[in-house]
């Protein structure tokens, strides 16, 4: 892989905004430096994108040398939001380099992850919520927070249930009570695709059922304007359809399109006053 540094502003200080960057001053004729190199490098390759390594020959780029008032070499600097955090010199054992990663890394996976939210959330409250999905789609990763989780394993509903069970899946035991709502809605939406395919038996007046099932179906094509509508219309009919299906169904779609979605703005109050 190129560590290499070729545009400092863009390899450097605009990674470091949202990433950590270790800063390798090097130069060839510097035999600790041969050593730190292939050991820094393996380490940059497992990071999985946690911080990323760049390498300035001190020779060819005496200014940054000076900039960052290297006096001796190898000097490894850790930038984070274009400042300095962390720094060593001379070569050092592979345990002891990865203490000093452990110990100074910020915790970028959650910034990150805050920042995703912000993001997905904004495009919810524009009504976005495909776009909301695409996003996080490029964004989750298992380092993702529990949050950011248990939101994209929402906008993956309906039609990547299987998807959306395996994200929820990955929320520590200890945490699962914070998240039963979404744990209820990955087993509503299982059980109303049942129905739509014929898997599963309801019960209920006959209006009421073949609403029930339209609502449904109309849920899993991702068409939540006419779901809301038709959940809420069985709700008026008989609210006791499948065991309290219609109030469980709302909540779901509630709870994947988020709660300053505008269609869950339009449909909340005609939701609450038809429970009483």
């Amino acid at each position: 892989m190129e560590y290499d540094v070729k545009d400092f502003e863009k390899d450097v200080l605009e990674a470091s905004r949202s990433t950590p960057v270790v800063i390798d001053f090097w130069a060839e004729w510097c035999a600790p430096c041969r050593q730190l190199g292939p050991t820094i490098e393996k380490l940059a390759g497992e990071a999985e994108g946690r911080w990323k390594l760049v390498k300035i020959d001190t020779e060819k780029n005496p200014d940054l040398a000076i900039k960052f008032g290297v006096r001796g070499i190898p000097a490894v600097k850790m930038i984070y939001q274009e400042e300095v955090i962390a720094e060593f010199t001379g070569a050092q054992p592979e345990h002891l380099i990865r203490n000093w990663l452990e110990e100074n890394l910020p915790d970028g996976d959650a910034a990150h992850s805050e920042e995703v939210l912000e993001k997905i959330e904004q495009l919810l409250r524009e009504g976005e919520r495909d776009r909301a999905r695409s996003f996080a789609d490029a964004e989750v990763t298992e380092r993702s927070s529990a949050e950011l989780k248990v939101r994209y394993a929402m906008l993956l509903l309906p039609d990547r249930l299987e998807e959306a069970r395996e994200w929820m899946e990955e929320i520590d035991e200890a945490a699962r009570y914070e998240y039963e709502i979404e744990f209820q809605v990955l087993e509503t939406v299982s059980h109303l695709k049942e129905i739509v395919q014929g898997a599963a038996e309801v019960s209920g007046s006959e209006e009421a059922l073949q609403l029930y099932r339209d609502a449904a179906a109309a849920m899993m094509e991702k068409d939540f304007d006419t779901a809301l509508s038709t959940f809420i219309r069985v709700l008026q009919v008989d609210r006791t359809v499948d065991d309290d299906g219609p109030r469980k169904a709302c909540i779901a779609c509630f709870t994947m399109l988020g709660e300053q979605n505008p269609l869950s703005a339009e449909y909340r109050r005609a939701f609450s006053m038809s429970l009483y």
